[in-house]
This record gives C-alpha cells, sequence and structure tokens, in this order.
C-alpha cells in the first residue's frame, strides 16, 4: 500500500503539464464562475457537479498551479489503496493475500496516470469501492455463522461480524446514496444495483422490512435519479461524445462491429479485451480467466458478499449495451478494484486448500499430532506464496511497463513547454497560430505564461479539399512580423496529414519557416514574411480567435 502512495507521489511531484484531456476540463475550471460548472462545460468535456465544485475549492486556497488542480484526484487514488486493503482483509482468512491486489493496483498504468491528472476517474474508483465496502459492512451484520466467521479452515468469505456501530454504518451508507452520485458518475450508475442488492439480502434474513427498506431508499433513489438525468441532459448537448465514444456504446447499430450475432461476438471480445488490457493492465486478455475463477470461489464462499464485488461490472456492462453509457477506457475504471480483490480471495483460497490438504494427509498416514498446530501457517504461505507468484507473472504490470506507459502512452504531449518556449521569445507583432484541437491549451497557459490571448488564432478545417495556392488569410495573420505555430500531432487538423505539415502549408506562399522543434509531440514553428520557393498547392484552412473557455467552434 505504501509502494503504491509513493509511486503516486513520485508522478504527482514530478509536477508534468497539463495534458491534452485535463486542459478541456481546466479551461473551464479556470475562467467559469461557480454556478456555471453546474452547466454545460467547454469543448463539450463532462464531469460530476460536486466533483468540479471540490476541485474550484481547492484551487481557490491553493493556487492555480498543476499540482493544485491535482490533490483531490491524488488524495482520491491514495485512498483507494487504502480502502481496498480495509475492504480486502474482510474477504479473506489470511489477510497477507490481500498484497496481490495491492501489488496489481500499485502500478496500474492508467489508474496511477488518472490518480494525478484532473479528471474525476481516481474518484469513481474510490467512491465505487466506498459503497462496496459499506454494502460488505451492512451483510456481515446479519451474515450467518459460518459466514461471518470465515468458514471451516478458510472456506468462508472472512467477513467480521465484529464491527461496531451498526447505525454508523448504516447512516454512513444511506448518505452516501444521496450525496455521492453528484461527485461521480461511477457511483451513480453502481449504486442501484449494490444497494438494491444490499437491501434484497437484507430484506429476505429479516433485517429490515418492505416499508422500512422502501421508506428509507426513496431519498437515495430521488438523488440518484436526479443526478442521471442532469448528466443525460448534459450529455445530450454534447454530440462528440456519442460520436467519440461510439464503438462502446452497444453492438447494435455500429457498423464498426458488423450486425448480427456475429457483430454482438465481436462488440463483446473487443470491449472486453481492451479492458483486460487497459483497465485491469494484464498482458494478454486471458488474465481475466484468473478473475474469474476468484470470483466463483467467491460465490462459493457466500453469494451475498461475492455478488457485490461484481455488480459493479454488470452495471457498467448493461449501461454500455444499452447504449446509454460507455463501456470502455478510463470511464469503467471503477470496476477494477473490486475485481482484482477476486484474486485475493483465489490465492486465499489456495492457501486453505493445502492445509486442508496436508491435515488429512497427516491424518491418515498418523503424522506427528503437533503438525496442525506447527505446520499450518507454514503451509499457507508456502502455498499462497507460490500461488501468488503465479498470479503476478500472469497479471502485473511492473514498473519497467508503467515508465514506459507514462512516457510514450499517457501525458506526453507537453503544451506547457512549448507556450514557455514562445512566451520566452515573444515580441510585440507576433501572433500566436495553432490547430482547433489546440485550443484549450492556449485558454489554459496564455495567462499564466502572460501571452496575449488576443493575438491567439486556431486553424479550422473546411469542406473544401481542392488544393489552392493562394489561400485567404486573414488580415492579423496576413500582416504579422512573425506567426507562432503550436500544434500537437495527437490532435488532428484533418485526417492523413500531420498538423505540423497542414498548420504551416497555407502560410508558404506568403512566409517562410526560420524555426522547428518538436516539443513531446507538440510542434513548435515560427515563420516571417517571405514566400518559401517551390510552396505547393495546399488545402486551405479557416481562422478564427482563440477566444476564452466556452467560445463557439466557429467564428
Amino acid at each position: 500500500m505504501a509502494a503504491g502512495i509513493a509511486v503516486r507521489l513520485v508522478l504527482w511531484w514530478q509536477d508534468r503539464a497539463f495534458w491534452r484531456d485535463e486542459l478541456g476540463l481546466v479551461q473551464s475550471l479556470d475562467a467559469y464562475p461557480a454556478a456555471a460548472l453546474l452547466g454545460r462545460l467547454a469543448d463539450t468535456q463532462s464531469a460530476p457537479p460536486l466533483w468540479l465544485l471540490v476541485v474550484r475549492a481547492v484551487t481557490a486556497v491553493a493556487g492555480d498551479g498543476e499540482r493544485t488542480y491535482r490533490l483531490m484526484t491524488l488524495g482520491s487514488g491514495c485512498a483507494l489503496l487504502v480502502l481496498v486493503a480495509v475492504l480486502g482483509i474482510r474477504l479473506v482468512r489470511y489477510r497477507w493475500a490481500v498484497v496481490v491486489p495491492l501489488i496489481l493496483l500499485a502500478t496500474l498504468s492508467e489508474l496511477v496516470f488518472y490518480t494525478v491528472q484532473t479528471k474525476q476517474y481516481a474518484t469513481d474508483a474510490l467512491a465505487v469501492t466506498w459503497l462496496v465496502l459499506l454494502g460488505v459492512l451492512l451483510l456481515a451484520r446479519s451474515a450467518e455463522p459460518t459466514v461471518a466467521q470465515g468458514g471451516e479452515a478458510g472456506d468462508g468469505v472472512g467477513v467480521s461480524a465484529r464491527h461496531s456501530g451498526f447505525r454508523r454504518t448504516d447512516l454512513w451508507w444511506y448518505a452516501s446514496l444521496v450525496v455521492l452520485p453528484w461527485l461521480s458518475h461511477a457511483f451513480m450508475l453502481a449504486a442501484p444495483l449494490v444497494a438494491g442488492w444490499v437491501t434484497l439480502v437484507r430484506t429476505w434474513r429479516g433485517e429490515l422490512t418492505l416499508r422500512r427498506a422502501a421508506g428509507w431508499l426513496v431519498a437515495p433513489a430521488v438523488s440518484v435519479l436526479a443526478a442521471a438525468l442532469y448528466a443525460r441532459h448534459l450529455t445530450s448537448q454534447a454530440p462528440d461524445f456519442l460520436t467519440y465514444w461510439a464503438a462502446f456504446l452497444g453492438p447494435s447499430g455500429h457498423t464498426t462491429h458488423g450486425g448480427g450475432l456475429a457483430g454482438w461476438w465481436d462488440w463483446h471480445g473487443f470491449v472486453f479485451g481492451e479492458f483486460a488490457v487497459r483497465e485491469l493492465g494484464f498482458p494478454t486478455p486471458w488474465g481475466a480467466a484468473l478473475v474469474v475463477v476468484g470470483a466463483l470461489i467467491a460465490f462459493r464462499r457466500g453469494a451475498a458478499v461475492a455478488m457485490l464485488l461484481v455488480l459493479p461490472l454488470v452495471a457498467a456492462y448493461t449501461v454500455g449495451v444499452l447504449g446509454l453509457y460507455p463501456f470502455g477506457r478510463r470511464l469503467v475504471l471503477f470496476c477494477v478494484p473490486s475485481l482484482l480483490l477476486c484474486l485475493g480471495i483465489l490465492v486465499d483460497a489456495v492457501a486453505g486448500r493445502a492445509v486442508r490438504v496436508v491435515r488429512g494427509w497427516t491424518a491418515r498416514s498418523g503424522g506427528p499430532s503437533g503438525w496442525p498446530a506447527v505446520g499450518d501457517r507454514m503451509v499457507a504461505a508456502v502455498a499462497g506464496t507460490t500461488t501468488a507468484a503465479a498470479v503476478l507473472a500472469v497479471c502485473w504490470t511492473p514498473p519497467t511497463r508503467l515508465v514506459h506507459d507514462l512516457t510514450y502512452l499517457y501525458g506526453v504531449d507537453d503544451y506547457r513547454g512549448a507556450l514557455s518556449f514562445v512566451a520566452a521569445k515573444w515580441e510585440p507583432g507576433d501572433v500566436l497560430l495553432v490547430g482547433n484541437g489546440d485550443r484549450a491549451a492556449v485558454r489554459v497557459y496564455a495567462p499564466r505564461l502572460h501571452l496575449p490571448l488576443d493575438r491567439a488564432y486556431r486553424a479550422i478545417p473546411t469542406a473544401t479539399t481542392t488544393p489552392r495556392a493562394d489561400c485567404p488569410l486573414p488580415r492579423e495573420l496576413a500582416a504579422a512580423r512573425r506567426i507562432w505555430l503550436v500544434t500537437g500531432d495527437v490532435v488532428p487538423l484533418y485526417d492523413g496529414v500531420p498538423s505540423r505539415y497542414a498548420l504551416v502549408s497555407p502560410l508558404l506562399p506568403r512566409f517562410r519557416v526560420v524555426w522547428f522543434q518538436d516539443k513531446g509531440l507538440v510542434t513548435v514553428q515560427a515563420v516571417i514574411p517571405g514566400p518559401t520557393p517551390d510552396a505547393r498547392p495546399t488545402r486551405c484552412l479557416d481562422y478564427a480567435p482563440v477566444g476564452p473557455a466556452g467560445s463557439p467552434a466557429l467564428p
């Protein structure tokens, strides 16, 4: 647990520049008043309203630096490891088995990355894991003795029933169901199934009457429904959201995966393969088979508690199939902690089985009478360690892969370095030109670097694809003494041509390049008046001021 927290603190302390996903959200957090954060955000961004207000409160107190903006998610990511440890030791007989899911979480590339990003996904994972933990506590209170006490030789789900303050746990449960849907979209999705299951089990056991259960669930149900309708309303105003996530919004109606039974099968292979490799961090999708085995063992021990571990995945899958919410990428990170705990249950079960086998063998062979007291822990440790090593060999994201992923896959487009260079060389009469997809970077960093936002323009692709040698330019660009071009190739202007070339080509009949440098997938170019020899006809672009957050996409 400490190692996982240390990994996150080190990455946070590196003070990386805002990544492009962060920039889209930070531009609104920078510019909008608190009330406006409850409405539509700039550039089709989406985040839970309470989460946005908490981030705003933190930055209002501690400043607008990159580290400050990430404090909310850093705290969530570190607390998640603690919560997984607390939850895990209630599900196993041998506490050391929980080391396995903690090791996996410690260096899981995508979860580590989003723990130090101004995005809500680490908070999603924390909120849903908190919900599962509260559910386990409530079900443990009225569980059967064989389950509550761990069963014989580790057979039962080792959920301790000796926790105090049932009423306090109950209060936390219902308060969380009311408040947290506004802090986490993932909690909003998982809460109906998890709360419904816990209520069903408690009612079936006689702990709650139907009338009492219904009365307690009125306020949570209203809150979850209101949060869902509110989120749906905001998403409906952002058509790009559905376009971007179309491949993850169910198998029907998406030509990417075909139609009929074959398309249905192909879609499931695609999304679950992505989930196993990206979100669970397994080297191959087949590592998920171990999670299935662990889940089956958990169900054999006690279905009531085991169901809580898989319900977040069931909720995410259900809304994905229905086309209500994408089942893919970072949006489903909230399913990961409870699924990885199944691997700890698997290790724990093998250790318990080994102890029983050795006990039976010694009893049949007339072994030493002191064997069970002396040898149980040793047998469990050997069997558990061997199983843990095998599980980690299949499922672990080693530190070398984590470093590779953070270096080459996540957060590598450094707009801060590029725009800092431009700010250091800026002179009166200069103009800044960026691609349309790079506009958020200028809105965030221009005020911080004292670049004049009113001298910043963005290039917008046109519908006309016919190459021209005399593309029209606005007066501010045509008369500039020097134009700085900053563009990230990860956000292309149009398909087939790197943005660095698409942005500069329409200028070349009137300007020539005097500076070119790459800075972490972000290119900086400088052009001054004077035609470029042999400039070829090219596809033209439209131009508009970058403007503040919320400016229209076109002039």
